[in-house]
């Protein structure tokens, strides 16, 4: 059952804490069932905020697990609190956003994920944030909506301005990785014979996955775990293989 604050309204603090558990031991099913009870709990006591904080967390596990109908449920929840709880001028309201939009883009609807992306865009312009992590990671995630449209232009353009934020910061060097990845995906979708720009961006993203900065947790075994099949689909079997035994094995110190 879920749990309440002495104001009887769902303690979000609690939820993220049992969540971030079943995540640092790649527990998805218990992840499943645990936002099912409370998504139902805050549904019965009309706790609209915490509903939003449930359903956008909601939107990540179901991209996770591929589980279209739940994911569609979340995206239509989210944008409807969004605008019922007037958050769609906060900065959290953006992040909500943009967590929507890449669901949509990861089920195939690339040009319906515009539309929120230029949303959040719109939020974080207005309140100054382009310097933001929370900008930078619209960007990534909007590059891919570009990619798959073969907008590679654009596409490149929002992993570039990605890159440059994230280096202004010393704690996001996962996010940087990945951010070169990607870039390395854009590049190769539209000129495979730009083998050299794609191996340099793969060399320096591998620095970046080895960086003294990195915390070796969960969230550090999920980015290596996106990064390892890009790393395998270009040829670069020992790095891949590398970053699944680590993840693996953080995972399995984390049951």
């Amino acid at each position: 059952m879920s749990e309440f604050n002495h104001d009887n309204r769902i303690s979000v603090s609690r939820f993220i804490s049992a969540l971030d558990r079943c995540f640092l031991s790649n527990d998805l099913d218990g992840a499943d069932r645990l936002i099912e009870q409370w998504r139902q709990d805050a549904t019965e006591a009309g706790d609209d905020r915490a509903l939003l904080t449930i359903d956008n967390e909601g939107l990540g596990l179901y991209r996770r697990t591929s589980n279209y109908d739940k994911a569609m449920r979340s995206v239509q929840s989210v944008k409807n609190l969004i605008e019922k709880t007037q958050m769609d001028k906060r900065s959290s309201g953006a992040t909500a956003y943009v967590n929507l939009a890449t669901t949509l883009k990861a089920f195939g609807k690339p040009k319906e994920a515009l539309e929120y992306y230029r949303l959040a865009e719109n939020v974080y312009i207005n309140l100054g944030l382009t310097d933001a992590y929370e900008y930078s990671a619209l960007l990534n995630n909007r590059s891919s909506a570009y990619s798959e449209l073969k907008e590679y232009d654009l596409a490149e353009a929002d992993l570039i301005k990605a890159v440059e934020i994230l280096k202004k910061h010393t704690e996001y060097d996962g996010q940087i990785a990945v951010a070169l990845v990607n870039l390395a995906h854009v590049v190769y979708d539209r000129s495979d014979q730009d083998t050299d720009r794609v191996e340099a961006l793969l060399d320096e993203a591998w620095e970046y996955l080895n960086s003294k900065n990195l915390v070796k947790d969960g969230e550090y075994a999920f980015i290596i775990s996106k990064c390892a099949p890009s790393l395998r689909y270009f040829n670069r079997f020992d790095e891949a293989d590398a970053l699944e035994y680590v993840a693996q094995e953080i995972y399995g110190g984390n049951k």
